[in-house]
């Protein structure tokens, strides 16, 4: 994933390289023009001061931008046109686009006031009133109410498929405290960095409809390494149908300019921040600039990503609940560390090409630290304890509070060598690991590279969309809303008919699992049907059999998994609940399976190995309600025991679990803290009563435990407070 965006600016031989300055205040920022010449100077400063002033030392610098921000270096880049210049918003409410040679700061005020801006190149100290500074003060508001932030439109145009493309940009406030922002605008960049433009594009759909108060999806986009916001556009990167049907797509650009170090001497570079942010620290102007302990990665890109999304709830009527989110490769892992962080503002996740690893390239090396310095970032785990950079980018670390994340997809390729997203046995072990904690992950490989030079393997198969998965399509993502529950299946490896991704071995056809795959993938629910009430959880699911593309049609009748209640709305039993459910045929009322389980410490509903079937066999219709289990403990007809006991408790050594079973039956016991499993016994139970010794466990520390017997058909959890050895 090298820079493939280099964007250099000789320096200057004339004593003055800017005149008549001007500046304004219109929508809560001062908007600074003056007139440049080439050879552009690398950087500006731009000063203010309450007070006229003739030298730059009586004043305080507010910013330092590169020749490729104060000129729309990175639209010069996407759009090809180098006559390209910034729009921006006049008092009046119209607007100004630049000529060409005019350069462009922008400050994001903070207070009501007034003050005298200057304008030079980086190293004088020289001020002109009316040549390189303004001739009067510039008055200036604080209303984030009445007069917010905005973003502003920069370039429209219609492609071929019908799409409006709308090409927008804002300009960053950047502090190094990242707290004090305004309320309608955080900070989301450090000081070194104020001022900083950004870009965004919105992909409007023909068929979307916004009348009578409606609310459409939206889809944000983040790009990969080597890629720009240009390049996943509706007509553009046809390995993946990313055109919206109802709402907006939105191609994000992760752009950040800075000097770095090559054997030939200091560039500029607009390189990458992983789509996450930089460290408070970082001196962009340094190019031996490395993050070293003692600094703190912000998720100033991350909080630019969110600002955007409340941008488009209010300006172009997005419906909150149906923000999806797709990334490529490091895209991927962007989408991924957004919605961990961010869980209940996003619906669902498609993660294309994804290795869950830390960047190792040297640009965004020195800005976010060493894979071994594992710099703390600003996100805080369920302990309060900051979260390092490493664990951002895995699957499986919660970046906030909540329990639940949103519905993921991801897709990996057997073929992919690439360095930081490669099929390696590290990414199936973070796949089998979300595949075990019940997360709601639908995991996809087949025998893809990294790029796509050819269109040939199972679940991208041509550039048409009929020889495509629909599941990739970002259509298929404006279906979700994150304000509807689903059932996370899961465990899908534990059924003998499902795939194999090996131990992963690059390659195909070397007897190391199956070359393609899904665990999850073959699965459906209605969306419209689905109940969540307090007193009732309801869903209707089954097997893909009619479908376009033949691969997303499953060979078999059946598959089992376990199943979680992920994002409930209203059903939310608490812990320790015992609740009834059965899997019955929708047609027929037949029912197909049921028992009674006890929700975990976390309240989590986790259903034991449910069946599910082809369409054209059975729709099943999966309902969870209270149980209906008496008082004393005893169970209702369909449960295996009768009774469950864990004595003397709270206890050490010496606890035993009793347990009295209707008739014989396999078991499994897990020890679960922290809601981890941390051990297990395997054991057959004979009919009446059955005295189990937890001697097993005795060195366990002490502390709250829960011991969750599984059976085939049901899963039952009991308390137990482990005293001392």
């Amino acid at each position: 994933m090298k820079n493939l965006l280099c964007f250099i600016f000789l320096l200057p031989f004339a004593l003055h390289s800017q005149s008549n300055i001007r500046a304004w205040y219109a929508q809560g920022q001062v908007w600074i023009v003056w007139e440049t010449q080439f050879p552009y100077p690398e950087t500006y400063a731009i000063y203010k001061h309450d007070q006229p002033f003739t030298v730059t030392t009586e004043a305080t610098i507010i910013g330092r931008p590169f020749a490729y921000e104060y000129l729309p270096g990175t639209f010069y880049v996407q759009t090809g046109n180098p006559d390209i210049t910034y729009t921006i918003p006049l008092p009046d409410g119209s607007t100004y686009t630049l000529l060409k040679d005019e350069a462009l700061f922008v400050e994001t005020t903070m207070d009501n006031g007034s003050a005298y801006y200057a304008v030079t190149e980086w190293g004088n100290t020289a001020v002109v009133p009316g040549v390189n500074s303004t001739s009067s003060a510039v008055i200036f508001n604080y209303d984030p109410v009445n007069d917010p932030v905005n973003c502003h439109l920069q370039l429209t145009n219609t492609i071929p498929s019908g799409h409006v493309i709308k090409w927008y940009n804002l300009w960053l406030l950047g502090r190094q405290d990242e707290s004090t922002g305004r309320p309608d605008y955080p900070v989301m960049a450090n000081a070194f960095k104020n001022g900083m433009p950004a870009m965004f594009i919105v992909s409007e759909s023909g068929t979307m409809d916004t009348t009578g108060n409606r609310r459409i999806p939206a889809t944000h986009w983040l790009h990969g390494g080597g890629g720009t916001a240009n390049g996943t556009l509706p007509n553009r990167f046809l390995a993946l149908n990313i055109s919206p049907v109802l709402g907006i797509s939105v191609s994000h650009n992760d752009d950040f300019y800075h000097l770095v170090q090559t054997d030939t001497g200091a560039v500029g570079s607009s390189s990458r921040t992983a789509w996450f942010g930089w460290t408070r620290a970082h001196n962009p102007f340094n190019p031996g600039f490395q993050a070293a302990p003692g600094d703190t990665i912000i998720n100033y890109t991350q909080r630019r990503i969110l600002w955007i999304n409340q941008w488009l709830i209010r300006n172009y009527r997005v419906d909150p609940g149906r923000v999806a989110l797709q990334g490529y490769s490091m895209g991927s892992a962007g989408v991924s560390a957004l919605a961990k962080a961010y869980p209940n503002l996003f619906s669902t996740v498609c993660a294309f090409n994804n290795g869950y690893r830390r960047v190792f390239e040297e640009t965004i090396v020195a800005i976010q630290g060493t894979v071994e310095d594992n710099l703390p970032t600003n996100l805080l785990n369920r302990n309060n304890e900051n979260i390092g950079i490493n664990e951002v980018f895995d699957l499986n670390t919660p970046l906030s509070n909540a329990r639940d994340y949103p519905l993921f997809r991801t897709w990996a390729g057997k073929n992919d060598q690439n360095d930081r997203m490669h099929w390696g046995p590290d990414l199936v072990e973070q796949y089998i690991k979300a595949d075990s904690l019940g997360w709601g992950m639908q995991i996809s490989w087949d025998e893809r590279p990294h790029t796509y030079d050819s269109l040939y393997f199972h679940w991208i198969y041509g550039l048409s969309y009929i020889v495509q998965t629909y599941r990739d399509n970002l259509a298929y993502q404006e279906l979700f809303s994150s304000k509807q529950s689903f059932p996370a299946f899961f465990n899908h490896r534990l059924d003998h008919k499902n795939n194999d991704p090996g131990t992963g071995i690059q390659g195909i056809n070397m007897g190391d699992g199956d070359n393609w795959g899904t665990w999850g993938g073959f699965h459906n629910w209605d969306l419209s049907t689905l109940v969540d009430e307090p007193a009732r959880w309801e869903v209707t699911a089954w097997l893909t059999t009619n479908a376009p593309f033949q691969h997303d049609i499953t060979t078999d009748v059946y598959l089992t998994a376990d199943l979680a209640i992920r994002k409930p709305q209203e059903f939310k039993p608490g812990p320790g609940i015992q609740l009834d459910w059965k899997v019955s045929d929708l047609l027929t009322n037949e029912v197909l399976q049921n028992g009674v389980i006890t929700t975990g410490e976390d309240s989590l509903v986790i259903l034991p190995a449910i069946n599910v079937y082809q369409e054209s066999a059975h729709r099943v219709r999966i309902t969870v309600t209270p149980a209906t289990t008496s008082v004393d403990g005893s169970k209702n007809e369909y449960h295996p025991f009768q009774l469950v006991r864990l004595a003397p408790n709270p206890s050490g050594r010496e606890a035993s679990l009793m347990i009295n079973s209707n008739h014989e039956i396999k078991s499994d016991l897990l020890l679960i803290h922290n809601g981890q499993v941390i051990g297990s016994i395997n054991t057959s139970l004979h009919q009446g009563e059955n005295d189990i010794s937890l001697e097993t466990f005795s060195e366990i520390p002490p502390g709250l435990y829960f011991i969750q017997i599984r059976t085939k058909d049901s899963i039952d959890v009991v308390k137990w407070l482990k005293s001392g050895n």
